[in-house]
């Protein structure tokens, strides 16, 4: 780590490269620790690297366009007949779906893109013996 911060301190004054494309290599780098299967790591490896040479060659400009691109790519992508990006991609104006959610016990209902023939969980209320 230490010599890694040397040699990308070395190459910034030597201008060959941008301080930018040092902190994305770090970041990338780092984040690679966190894919536990290896053929996924494989991936993000050759989408790291996809990044990185946008990077050097457009700055901030190619990173955006590299991520607008794999974002509208994971957007067209369908799991088992339901959008990859499902509660997120397709807007839907369901109560307890997005980003704010209740707690596990309040959720009675299934997500409504399932499509499930009973849309309810569990009886009315999941935890009658607390109430």
């Amino acid at each position: 780590m230490f010599g890694a911060l040397i040699l990308g301190d070395a190459a910034v004054t030597a201008n060959i490269v941008s301080p930018i494309l040092v902190i994305i290599v770090a970041l990338t780098g780092i984040t690679a620790f966190a894919v536990p299967d290896y053929s996924l790591s494989f991936h993000v490896r050759l989408i790291r690297f996809v990044y990185i040479i946008l990077g050097y060659f457009a700055g901030f400009l190619g990173i955006a366009f590299c991520f607008v691109f794999h974002l509208s790519i994971l957007c067209n992508i369908d799991s088992f007949g339901i959008s990859y990006l499902s509660p997120y991609s397709p807007f839907s104006a369901e109560k307890n779906s997005g980003y704010f959610l209740p707690p596990i016990w309040k959720r009675e209902r299934r997500r409504s893109f399932l499509n499930t023939k009973k849309p309810f969980k569990e009886t009315h209320i999941s935890r009658k013996w607390k109430y």
